[in-house]
């Protein structure tokens, strides 16, 4: 089997946690990467310079396309979550369409290598690459262009043990009609979100048969339904695909992004607020339980790769501590408090390469021309970054010649989401404080 590169990322995985986690004795596939491996403390912030907004520019769908890129965002062309590019009135969500530049399995593509590309962010409507495409909106939409090629759709939803892909949407509360009210009639929904619940929380069974039957306040129902349930089940599913795919040796390149972290952490960040301690008694536990789930996925894709392959855990950001709350009387209010907050530096964790211990002056930029160094392909001007030396492989950087920049025509991609999913998934982002209202 030839050497492959893999990328875990995790959306928001904060060094603070992981150390804590570490340390404790339960997280022990980090812990073991960490004994073995190279790792950085990764800056943030100086890879989106100017960016403002919300969390100074920190948003999740430009630091990945910048991760995958080695570009800045007016470079890539993501500026966040939503295309200002566009129209400024009423701008559609950022769209594989919308990235200006080619990211890592782009340019391996034209080099004809194969990569597997599971959920990663801003990669709907999936497009044509040398390999497997799995669209970051899989099992969230019925727009069919959620994998690339098509045809294999209903195929991937089998592997999660549905009939078809429209069996899937079903199973996962998306039936095109009112979806939280069909989720809550859904056997197979109902009993996944259980388990959801009754492993990240300490709910009693009695509060989670409430919680699932409709009888909480809308508000928190809203929370622990979208900010816990649905990141976990989009998650076990794109972790299930792309365990599967991994016995395929042709792919040189994979990937697959995990998002439950962050969704935990804006709504059950606990440490360092002054938050109702009923809140802390049923879900204090939820983000390092949520830090244990992610470690239990490291330790299933360790047990899928070969000692020669480079493993990298990649996040995007860290954690810290929102605002001070105060008063609370009603658990309603908890849905209108941001707990934890994007912060620096964000966790850069390398298995396989030459590299050991800790790793100065690394950048977000730095991953993909890294990449990009170890399969012998020479570096672009056009890269804001530059590989990492001996993070890969201990002749890196290579002493290649360069090129101006990688042919890529994004203009191809035309496929884009309808009107109708533009507007659900615009709904939920607001709900969750990710877009203004």
């Amino acid at each position: 089997m030839a050497e492959r590169v893999i990328l875990f990322g995790v959306d928001g995985l904060d060094w603070s946690r992981l150390r804590a986690g570490v340390e404790a004795g339960i997280l022990p596939n980090f812990a073991r990467l960490l004994e073995t491996g190279a790792w950085a403390e990764v800056p943030v912030r100086a890879s989106v310079p100017g960016l403002g907004g919300a969390e100074s520019g920190m948003n999740s769908p430009t630091l990945w396309t910048t991760i995958a890129t080695g570009q800045y965002y007016f470079q890539h062309g993501v500026y966040d979550f939503c295309n200002l590019l566009d129209s400024t009135d009423d701008p559609p969500l950022a769209e594989s369409r919308h990235v200006r530049s080619p990211r890592i399995w782009d340019v391996l593509s034209e080099r004809g290598r194969a990569s597997l590309v599971v959920g990663y962010y801003v990669t709907h409507p999936a497009y044509e690459i040398n390999g497997l495409m799995v669209s970051d909106l899989f099992a969230d939409t019925w727009d069919p262009a959620v994998v690339w090629p098509t045809s294999r759709r209903d195929e991937l939803a089998r592997v999660l043990g549905a009939e078809n892909y429209a069996d899937l949407l079903k199973s996962c509360g998306r039936d095109g009609k009112d979806a939280a009210q069909d989720a809550a009639d859904d056997a197979r929904y109902v009993e996944s979100a259980r388990a959801a619940l009754a492993r990240f929380t300490e709910l009693s069974n009695e509060r989670i048969d409430d919680m699932l039957g409709g009888r909480l306040e809308p508000r928190m129902s809203e929370l622990i339904r979208y900010r816990l349930i649905q990141p976990f089940l989009r998650d076990q599913a794109m972790q299930r695909i792309f365990l599967d795919e991994l016995r395929d040796s042709a792919y040189e390149f994979a990937t697959v992004y995990l998002r439950l972290i962050d969704f935990v952490g804006h709504g059950f960040w606990t440490e360092g607020l002054n938050l109702p301690q009923a809140f802390v008694a049923d879900y204090g536990p939820v983000v390092e339980r949520a830090y244990q789930w992610i470690d239990e996925r490291l330790g299933q894709v360790r047990e899928r790769i070969d000692d020669s392959d480079r493993l990298l855990v990649v996040s995007d950001h860290g954690f810290a501590a929102g605002r001070e709350v105060h008063g609370f009387d009603d658990a309603s209010v908890v849905w209108d408090v941001s707990y934890g907050s994007h912060a620096e530096p964000a966790v850069l964790i390398a298995s396989g390469g030459a590299a050991r211990g800790r790793v100065e002056d690394v950048s977000l930029l730095d991953l993909a021309p890294s990449i990009l160094d170890y399969f012998g392909i020479e570096q672009a001007d056009a890269l804001d970054g530059g590989p990492v030396p001996g993070l890969l492989h201990r002749d890196a950087p290579r002493r290649l010649p360069r090129r101006d920049t990688y042919e890529f025509n994004h203009t191809e991609q035309t496929a884009r989401l309808s009107d109708a999913d533009q507007h659900e998934i615009k709904a939920r982002l607001k709900a969750l404080g990710y877009l203004r209202q």
